[in-house]
């Protein structure tokens, strides 16, 4: 089963696209400081391209990177100043670059099987070589305790979609299982979609670990700025690979 199939891509877009799009000036912001105000951007999971179109109309050269073919439809309309790439972050082959961002948990996702901390290890030694000297990774990921333990559910709807979610941590698998079924309306009756989302928990001890491993220098974050604090069990973070 395909994550972020047509239904569950435009779901996605539709319902909650809110994080990137709010995301997007404080993200800013870290580059900036940084004293990143040009050059390319790496966007790791780019999803529908929300970030994607905001780097480019801030003026940066963009590659975005996803596994799905239908958010990357949506991606490749909404920016089509960006360059789209259908990769796994695991495979994808990074260029010299000013900054990489992987927003919205992607780095927790295991859509590609070898997700996990050893093969995110290796990624992270991958992004420290591509960047160049003062570049910028940013991005977040889903911890233990994101959950009650006894699960959650919930739904949520908009105009042509209802979605509903029952979420459940595994702990001592380390894991978080989402089961979503879309309905969409299809000529006079409702289409159902499901889809089985993986996300294997990490933690921020290990991952600051694993960035100074690789090379990097950093900082935890409890948001993007003022526009969005980190729910319940999310956690950021702000990696610099040092000049010289």
């Amino acid at each position: 089963m395909e994550a972020y199939g047509h239904d569950v891509a435009h779901v996605h877009d539709a319902g909650h696209g809110d994080f990137a799009r709010d995301a997007a000036p404080g993200v800013l912001g870290l580059m900036r400081r940084a004293g990143i105000h040009e050059g390319l951007v790496v966007d790791l999971g780019c999803g529908s391209g929300i970030w994607a179109a905001a780097l480019v109309d801030a003026g940066y050269d963009v590659i975005g990177v996803d596994q799905s073919a239908a958010l990357l439809e949506i991606a490749r309309e909404r920016a089509p100043g960006a360059r789209f790439v259908r990769a796994s972050l695991f495979d994808v082959k990074l260029p010299p670059c000013s900054a990489v961002t992987v927003l919205g948990e992607c780095f927790s996702y295991s859509v590609d099987r070898r997700a996990g901390r050893p093969a995110l290890a290796i990624v992270l030694r991958r992004i420290a070589a591509a960047l160049r000297p003062g570049g910028l990774l940013v991005f977040d990921v889903i911890t233990r305790g994101s959950e009650p333990e006894t699960g959650r559910r919930t739904w949520s709807e908009g105009p042509d979609w209802l979605l509903c979610l029952e979420a459940r941590e595994d702990p001592d698998a380390g894991t978080l299982t989402r089961r979503i079924a879309v309905f969409r309306p299809e000529h006079d009756r409702y289409r159902r979609s499901d889809e089985l989302h993986r996300l294997w928990l990490y933690s921020r001890v290990d991952a600051l670990a694993d960035l100074e491993a690789a090379g990097l220098q950093a900082r935890t974050l409890t948001g993007y700025g003022r526009r969005v604090r980190f729910r319940r069990g999310q956690i950021g973070f702000a990696a610099l690979k040092q000049a010289g």
